[in-house]
This record gives structure tokens, C-alpha cells and sequence, in this order.
């Protein structure tokens, strides 16, 4: 029996390449994803179901909350999402107005439930060094930490699951190369923070898919408006 994996999913690029390292080591997968009302809820939804699909995956998993509707940019209706040149690709000198507060430990945390419920030993996800330059809930000394507290968050007569982030040192060019080399479903992702049918190609997440797919001499899938 092949040990078991809850993948933690977005419906993006970096998720599903860690979803797909999971499958490749061996892992049967059991994709995870959170509607937290944002806005490209219904788009993100869709590619989490066909990307579980091509992966073979055991179960895709919807969960909901609604704890952070209103409180950012990708959850509000009238609030802007930064594009264009309003966005610090290269090198970032803050964290974007549109982080989502401890959206990894909330989302890390209900992911590790279900892995604990299910018996599952791994929780893979998509955290990487690229949004580790924007975004601390991406870096390795977060997954240390929760590692840490996972050990001590568990009932006594099971073993903790572990947060398995094999993307963490790797910026987008390398992801996509590695997402190349273990045929990962990348056209099948949805990365803007906009809905609708096409990315937009000018919020944060595009731009930096289109970077990952131009620096990594990968031919791009995506339609862009």
C-alpha cells in the first residue's frame, strides 16, 4: 500500500508542481483546497478538479471559510488587485497589499487535520523562494516551525504528519523546469488573481508565471487577455 499524501493546492502552478513531485515519489495524492472567497474562487475550483484528475489523484477535497472575506484584496469585490508596473517583481521591497493573513498556518493547519484524520504522513505544498522574498509564511524557517509544532499538535497514538515543501529553494525558471521534467499538468493551472476565462498577465501571480515560463526557455500554455 503507497503511503499517503494530502496536497495542499491552489490551483497554481507551484502547488501543482509539488503535487506532482508527491506522485513522482511514490505518494497516492489527495488534493486539498480552500474557497476563502476569492475572487477568482470559481476558476481556481475548476482547475484544482482537473489537475486532481490528471495527477490520478485518490480525492479532491474542497473545504470553506469564510474568516477572511473582506479583510484583502483577492477577497473583496470593490477593492483594486496591483498591476502593471505597480508590482515588484525582481525585488521587493514589502509585502503586497494582497497578502492574506496566515493564510499558509490556516490553510497548513486545516491540511494537517485532514492528513492526521486520514492517516496520511505527508502534507505537500507549493511554498517557494520566489514568494519567499514577498511572503514569510513561504520560507524554510516556517516550515521548520510548523514542523515543529505539528509534532506537538497531533493525539499521542498517532504520528504527526510533516509539511514537505520540495519547491522551497527553488525560484519560478526552476519551477517550471522541474514541472517540465515530471510532466506535470501546468496547462491546466490557474494562477491570476482575477477571474475569468484568459490570466490577465499584468497582477503579481502572472507576471511572475510569465517570467518563470520565459527564464526557464519553457514554452508557455497559458493564454493571457
Amino acid at each position: 500500500m503507497r503511503p499517503k499524501a494530502v496536497c495542499l493546492s491552489s490551483g497554481g502552478l507551484d502547488s501543482t508542481v509539488a503535487a506532482a513531485k508527491a506522485k513522482d515519489d511514490g505518494f497516492e495524492i489527495h488534493i486539498f483546497h480552500v474557497l476563502y472567497g476569492q475572487k477568482a474562487e470559481r476558476r481556481e475550483k475548476r482547475a484544482v478538479e482537473e489537475i486532481g484528475g490528471a495527477l490520478g489523484a485518490a480525492e479532491v477535497r474542497f473545504v470553506r471559510t469564510d474568516l477572511f472575506c473582506g479583510l484583502t484584496p483577492l477577497t473583496t469585490a470593490e477593492a483594486p488587485i496591483p498591476s502593471g508596473d505597480e508590482v515588484e517583481i525582481e525585488s521587493p521591497t514589502s509585502t503586497p497589499s494582497t497578502w492574506v493573513y496566515c493564510r499558509n498556518l490556516v490553510f497548513g493547519s486545516m491540511a494537517a487535520a485532514y492528513a492526521e484524520a486520514m492517516g496520511a504522513e505527508s502534507i505537500f505544498v507549493g511554498f517557494n523562494a520566489e514568494e519567499g522574498r514577498s511572503y514569510p509564511d513561504n520560507r524554510p524557517e516556517f516550515v521548520d516551525r510548523f514542523n515543529f509544532l505539528l509534532e506537538k499538535s497531533v493525539a499521542s497514538f498517532s504520528r504527526p504528519p510533516k509539511i514537505v515543501a520540495p519547491l522551497v529553494h527553488l525560484l519560478k525558471p526552476d519551477i517550471v523546469r522541474l514541472g517540465s521534467e515530471l510532466g506535470a499538468p501546468m496547462e491546466l493551472t490557474w494562477s491570476c488573481y482575477r477571474e475569468g476565462d484568459l490570466h490577465c498577465g499584468e497582477c503579481e501571480a502572472c507576471q511572475h508565471r510569465r517570467f518563470g515560463f520565459l527564464e526557464a526557455g519553457v514554452v508557455d500554455p497559458t493564454e493571457y487577455r
